[in-house]
């Protein structure tokens, strides 16, 4: 009898033993080193993430995930496009000299800048007919803007150039006043610091119907026409509305920049900011 209970009390140890060995076995399997290849195949579709969309850069992937780590809420289109133009970094404060080289594909914003002694050569001075009197601007933008003016004024358009080509140290004289007169949190998003501005290049015009303030030009005839056709003279909408995040600037129906009848078309297809078509094509 006694042999019994002790043979049924080595089968109930040996059982407990083998449950303790099984748990064991699975506590160590759960802790061994993750499947190299497992980690690659998670790591890949994190980058999926972002291979998919169509502005992804490469080069730009860990700033995505940086930007993306503070701003969780964001549509991941829009942290591609605000780190594509540079807008998660300090405007003015992280900038480099723009491209000279580019031309008439040149970009002039708050992260590319122009010397204080750079003026374009061979500007011309606008016909009184198209413009207020002493504007300037480079050859090229002056006949297309005299072709789009003539066509629009056949369909009872009419439009002239307020502002052309501005010195460095006029565009500072602006920037001022406006800090002044607003204050330098609102001067940043309607006015360029002296060598971020586009005017200073010759290719940038603002452009009004006459009589017509600049806060009511969006309600023109012309500016819908402009909206329409501006492309198919080389000229393009620089701040649309509803872009500021990646502009830097409030939205402006009145400036437009030349870009050539080619790139302006491609840009007015892409339908996205200058800033962004420069940063995923021209900026190589």
């Amino acid at each position: 009898m006694r042999k019994r209970k002790l043979k049924k009390k080595n089968i109930f140890i040996a059982f407990l033993l083998l449950i303790i060995l099984i748990f064991l076995i699975i506590f160590i399997i759960n802790h061994l080193p993750k499947d190299n290849k497992k980690e690659t195949s998670v790591f890949k579709t994190e980058q999926n993430k972002w291979e998919k969309y169509k502005y992804y850069l490469k080069n730009n992937q860990k700033r995505y995930e940086v930007y993306f780590s503070t701003h969780p809420e964001a549509d991941l289109n829009d942290v591609i496009a605000i780190v594509n133009v540079n807008a998660d970094k300090e405007a003015y404060k992280e900038s480099n000299e723009a491209n000279l080289q580019k031309g008439q594909e040149i970009l002039v914003n708050k992260y590319h800048s122009l010397a204080e002694n750079y003026t374009p050569k061979s500007m011309v001075e606008m016909d009184k007919k198209y413009a207020y009197e002493g504007r300037k601007a480079l050859p090229e933008v002056n006949e297309a803007f005299k072709k789009m003016y003539e066509d629009a004024l056949k369909e009872n358009i009419e439009m002239y150039v307020v502002s052309a080509f501005r010195s460095y140290t006029y565009q500072g004289q602006l920037y001022t006043n406006y800090i002044t007169t607003y204050g330098e949190k609102y001067a940043n998003t309607v006015s360029a610091r002296p060598g971020y501005s586009e005017h200073q290049t010759g290719l940038a015009l603002d452009i009004l119907s006459d009589s017509v303030e600049m806060k009511d030009f969006e309600s023109t005839k012309a500016f819908a026409w402009l909206k329409e056709n501006s492309y198919k003279y080389g000229f393009i909408l620089r701040y649309p509305k509803d872009k500021e995040y990646l502009t830097g600037y409030a939205y402006e129906p009145w400036h437009y920049r030349y870009l050539g009848k080619e790139l302006a078309k491609k840009v007015w297809e892409e339908n996205i900011t200058y800033d962004e078509y420069y940063a995923y094509y021209l900026d190589n």
